[in-house]
């Protein structure tokens, strides 16, 4: 069998949608490199793409010779459907896309613009603006799980792996991701039963992946093969 891993991926699509609701567009080529991030340590996936801009690719979709950056324009939170084919024909499909977090490192020349996209998940958005407030009396973690995630939004949901014993605590104004990473050091399997304290267990990770949200055991993931 023939190892295509270090061969570049083919890029189908880069859809950019403006913020006012207009006509996405299509940045394929002009995405240089494209890189995305994701780990059991972090609370959100993460990308980040090189734009080398001409003008030339873009500006019958803009109407005239704008740049991407104030023709579109990008102000920040733009989302963007992005679809990658790699060497081995493995798609990498981002269903409820990435948006656009920040521009950096911004490049302008005579006869090209080079600068950097940093994208987030929908979820990090929706967690800097939502605080968690109330007092969570007592219940399973992975039920207080499952009501926080649902304060990111209607749509909002995450797969949860059991936890024992009952728990209560005050959210004190912190963000959901905050809370959910602190109730992770927290929590145990439910196969644990009612022993006391947590000697055998490795606890929970709060992350997530293009497939959605986690609250997993370590036990478990530990297990799978």
């Amino acid at each position: 069998m023939i190892d295509n891993s270090s061969k570049p991926g083919d890029i189908k699509k880069f859809q950019i949608s403006p913020n006012s609701g207009g006509q996405y567009v299509e940045a394929s080529s002009i995405v240089s490199e494209f890189r995305y991030y994701e780990s059991v340590l972090s609370n959100t996936v993460t990308a980040t793409a090189v734009i080398v801009e001409t003008g030339l690719e873009t500006s019958q979709a803009l109407g005239g010779s704008k740049s991407l950056l104030d023709g579109l324009p990008i102000r920040g939170g733009e989302r963007t459907d992005i679809e990658i084919s790699d060497a081995n024909d493995v798609k990498l499909n981002f269903k409820n896309g990435l948006y656009i977090n920040r521009v950096r490192n911004g490049s302008p020349g005579t006869q090209k613009d080079l600068y950097f996209l940093d994208f987030a998940s929908k979820e990090y958005f929706a967690n800097e603006q939502t605080r968690v407030v109330k007092r969570y009396k007592d219940a399973p973690i992975s039920t207080h799980v499952k009501s926080i995630v649902g304060l990111l939004g209607p749509s909002m949901n995450v797969d949860v792996d059991d936890t024992a014993r009952n728990y209560n605590f005050y959210g004190n104004d912190r963000k959901p991701f905050y809370i959910l990473t602190w109730l992770a050091s927290k929590s145990t399997p439910s196969s644990a039963g009612s022993r006391p304290g947590t000697g055998g267990t490795a606890g929970y990770l709060f992350y997530q992946t293009i497939d959605g949200l986690f609250f997993k055991s370590i036990d478990g993931l530990l297990k799978q093969e």
